[in-house]
């Protein structure tokens, strides 16, 4: 790395305090990133490299307070639906990352459980990495309200000994015992 890149994104720093907007770094993290050169193969990398140095304060102690490859973007008990709306909020809350569109697909998968991705793979008839931007793009679309769905669904489901009445069933339910 060249020290005028250090420099310069060590002169946009990000430090975690209030007033901050992280999207706005984000954004002028990738533009500055734009401006130095690099091949758009070597940019995941750079991104990774860099980043570090656009931190500072609590912000860059939170980072270090990570292991490596723990930042995942599913929860442990985050459904897939959420997961995915979530990712897509987060993209459109920084319009100017400059990943394409395979690079944002592969980074949201490998943030997913283990046992999202297994779903996801068979779905796609093998691994989601082997099929393109399009098709990982509908599957998961075609998922997320399926999960969505199934969330709902047990949600709703009533606990064993325990019996939900409407209200209407409720009342004609006490005006029964009333009447004994």
């Amino acid at each position: 790395m060249k020290p005028a890149f250090l420099s310069l994104i060590s002169s946009h720093q990000f430090t975690g305090m209030d007033n901050e907007d992280p999207y706005i770094h984000l954004s002028t993290f990738y533009e500055l990133i734009g401006t130095m050169g690099f091949e758009e193969m070597d940019l995941d990398h750079v991104y990774m490299r860099l980043f570090p140095f656009s931190l500072k304060g609590k912000a860059k102690e939170w980072l270090k307070s990570h292991p490596n490859q723990s930042l995942n973007k599913q929860g442990p008990d985050e459904p897939f639906c959420e997961a995915w709306e979530r990712f897509n909020s987060l993209l459109r809350r920084c319009p100017n990352h400059g990943f394409e569109d395979i690079a944002q697909l592969n980074i949201f998968y490998n943030g997913l459980r283990p046992d999202t991705k297994m779903i996801l793979d068979a779905v796609a008839g093998g691994t989601m990495m082997s099929v393109d931007a399009e098709q990982a793009t509908r599957i998961i679309e075609a998922l997320a309200p399926t999960d969505h769905q199934a969330q709902h669904n047990r949600q709703t489901v009533q606990r064993k000994g325990m019996l939900d009445l409407s209200t209407t069933d409720a009342i004609l339910a006490q005006n029964k015992i009333l009447t004994q």
